[in-house]
């Protein structure tokens, strides 16, 4: 009898995800989601067995758009059926042991901003142009071994828009602070205090409805409103730790790393450095053996 991955734990979180977190994909945009396995969640044998790699891997992505030609048709149903695609038989998404991947490492990943596909596109012509250049210059050559490499990445080319989605950003709507709590204070009293500085921190910098706390397996990512941030972000990092000092709690002791992820912003201030974009475990989706959960709902009321 068939097995299948069950990736949607929480439709109702979803749903709140969807309706407050996710603007309408204008005509050239789309949102991307991942399917990931974490290695770090694998035993040394789990890891034999399934030759997946310490890192991990990423895979299966889907890209949501509007529907319906010139009417752009958006709404909830067509958002989950994405995620629900992951729902599938097991035999379909197997390791290159050619084995199922254990459901206790796997995580949805979401990017919360549209990306520009006509960006994605152009760097992928881009791509392909230097690849047959390439070839081009082999046959030149002479170069069997040249011909016969870029004969094989030739047909490969337009894997590499898969890896342009993350990056080619359209719209700012949010920036992602990520707040990694330490393996070992991951408890119920460090999560609450780290929740109230954080809260408290964003209420007074931003106001309430423009920023989300999502709590996950590991931590916290608060998605701000980008509109709201006319500030260096380091600003928000300094002013949560300031927080929870002022309440007799040293968060930098338990954090193991509070970055903000925005690939608009280089720059570093002590041991906050800020990245390229990156991506969140999806609200009501599976990670690992939970779903992660926006716990300021009441905030959007």
């Amino acid at each position: 009898m068939a097995e299948y991955y069950n990736m949607v734990l929480n439709e109702d979180e979803l749903r709140w995800f969807f309706e407050h977190s996710i603007e309408k994909p204008l005509a050239y945009e789309s949102y991307m989601i991942t399917l990931a396995c974490r290695g770090k969640k694998l035993t040394d044998a789990e890891r034999d067995y399934t030759k997946v790699g310490s890192r991990g891997e990423m895979m299966r992505e889907e890209l949501i758009r509007c529907r319906g030609g010139l009417n752009q048709d958006w709404n909830f149903d067509i958002y989950r059926q994405a995620f629900y695609a992951y729902n599938c038989d097991k035999r379909s998404l197997l390791t290159t042991a050619g084995v199922p991947y254990p459901e206790h490492a796997l995580v949805v990943y979401s990017v919360v901003n549209p990306t520009n596909e006509i960006d994605c596109i152009e760097d992928t012509f881009e791509h392909y142009n230097k690849e047959r250049k390439n070839l081009t210059s082999a046959i030149l050559r002479g170069s069997q071994p040249g011909i016969q490499d870029h004969l094989v990445k030739m047909p490969k080319v337009f894997e590499h828009m898969k890896s342009c989605h993350a990056s080619h950003t359209s719209r700012r709507i949010w920036l992602d602070f990520d707040m990694d709590i330490k393996k070992e204070f991951r408890v119920s009293d460090v999560f609450e205090k780290s929740y109230g500085a954080l809260h408290m921190a964003g209420e007074k910098l931003f106001g309430r409805g423009n920023f989300a706390i999502i709590k996950t397996s590991g931590g916290y990512h608060t998605l701000v409103r980008k509109k709201c941030l006319t500030f260096n972000p380091n600003n928000f990092l300094k002013a949560v730790i300031d927080e929870a000092v002022s309440t007799g709690f040293s968060l930098s002791d338990y954090v193991d790393e509070f970055v903000a992820n925005d690939s608009a912003h280089k720059s570093k201030d002590g041991n906050n450095v800020i990245k390229r974009s990156a991506l969140i475990p999806t609200p009501g989706c599976r990670q690992y053996d939970s779903y992660p959960v926006v716990i300021n709902k009441e905030d959007f009321e």
